[in-house]
């Protein structure tokens, strides 16, 4: 019973992660796509970087399912 709970609790923590990594990518698209607008290379660079580390921990999270 005991392993049966932290698979699950695993599962929803693993779930709930990966739905607040989306929402971030979401909010940071955004701000790159805002940064261009205003031809903010630095800030269109520094959203790209989060964006490549946001995937990066998303494709090690999909690995862990």
């Amino acid at each position: 019973m005991a392993l049966a709970q932290t698979q699950y609790f695993y599962t929803v923590e693993l779930n709930a992660l990966e739905e607040q990594l989306s929402h971030s990518m979401d909010r940071v698209a955004r701000l790159h796509e805002k940064a261009m607008k205003r031809q903010d290379l630095k800030a269109a660079a520094q959203a790209s970087q989060l964006q490549r580390g946001i995937n990066l921990v998303q494709h090690r999270i999909a690995r862990l399912k």
